[in-house]
């Protein structure tokens, strides 16, 4: 794993990731993914609460998605500041942001709910389960370990190493190629339109922005409204004792109320996709000064080599043998 100059002339030139760097780590990452996952229903590791499950998560997040990055710029000897943007971001901006990521949620469980009813005429959409949040102890500490962490490492690791690695096939490559590798790290294929559609849009931010913040704030939006979500089913359960006024997940959904379901959620999505270009719009005209044609032409362009795009490929071949896993898990009831 190499650093390459960056191709801009004069004393602004930096060192910043190669495409093969940022490829191999992002392999190793995955490996790693794999391994874990795999570990764990081998020897069907079963934790006896919510909190043991939300520390081995936090150990596991760290190790597996936070480490490596940090190694590689210590190697490296990396500019952590230009590798991951740590710039100044203005409050009109990180405004904007979390409306985007806000009602970008809206947008997101539809994308969600449609993918799954596709995937259900396959078999049965396998959907992860995660341990009751109970009480606001539980909540905070999920906030921390289920929002922020993921938020932090998984930012740094593709908005930061990654997205760096890939602006030399452009601005608008960069971000799709980001998304797309940040949507299959999940290694969930009842997720990975709705990622793709997430990774795109924080990919989108940070560019505009500049600055790894605006990623860190819209990641961990996202993720704090899911676990309060979670959070607030329990109670609504507690108060009613027992009865589910919200599914806790999609499988839940009777067959007789999909249609229903769809329209009033696709009702919801129409409703945030306006509140949400919206916030979009205002925040590509603010960062106008920073994006503007100077970024543009700040790298150039160039062709990706066999060599350097090997490590994802072999990436996309260990992502397509799990998803035919699941696939095959899907349809035979597993």
């Amino acid at each position: 794993m190499d650093y390459i100059n960056d191709g801009r002339p004069g004393p602004q030139s930096y060192k910043c990731p190669s495409l093969f760097g940022c490829n191999l780590l992002y392999l190793i990452v995955l490996v790693l993914m794999i391994l874990l996952s795999s570990a764990v229903g081998l020897f069907r590791l079963e934790l006896e609460n919510t909190e043991q499950w939300l520390v081995f998560t936090f150990i596991m997040e760290m190790l597996v998605i936070g480490v490596p990055p940090l190694i590689y710029v210590l190697v490296n000897k990396a500019n952590i500041r230009q590798t991951f943007r740590i710039n100044r971001i203005s409050i009109k901006e990180l405004v904007l942001v979390l409306g985007m990521a806000v009602f970008g949620y809206g947008i997101v469980s539809f994308i969600n709910l449609i993918w799954y009813r596709i995937l259900s005429f396959i078999g049965t959409p396998i959907v992860p389960e995660f341990p009751p949040i109970n009480n606001g102890r539980q909540y905070i500490t999920a906030l921390l370990v289920m929002a922020l962490t993921p938020a932090v490492v998984e930012e740094f690791l593709f908005r930061g190493i990654i997205l760096r690695g890939y602006e030399r096939l452009g601005t608008r490559m960069s971000i799709i190629a980001t998304g797309l590798l940040f949507a299959f790290l999940h290694l969930r294929i009842t997720n990975i339109p709705a990622i793709i559609f997430l990774g795109i849009m924080i990919g989108y931010v940070v560019i505009r922005t500049d600055s790894i913040f605006a990623g860190v704030l819209y990641h961990f939006t996202q993720n704090a409204i899911s676990v309060s979500f979670m959070y607030a089913q329990e109670i609504a359960k507690n108060y009613l004792q027992g009865v589910e006024v919200v599914q806790e997940n999609m499988s839940n959904i009777p067959p007789e109320m999909w249609i229903a379901t769809v329209i009033v959620w696709g009702v919801m999505a129409v409703f945030s996709l306006g509140l949400f270009l919206l916030c979009a719009v205002a925040l590509h005209r603010t960062t106008q000064s920073k994006a503007g044609p100077q970024y543009q032409m700040a790298f150039e362009k160039t062709k990706p080599t066999p060599g350097e795009m090997m490590p994802v490929v072999g990436s996309g071949v260990l992502v397509a043998i799990m998803i035919c896993i699941e696939i095959i898990a899907m349809s035979s009831g597993l």
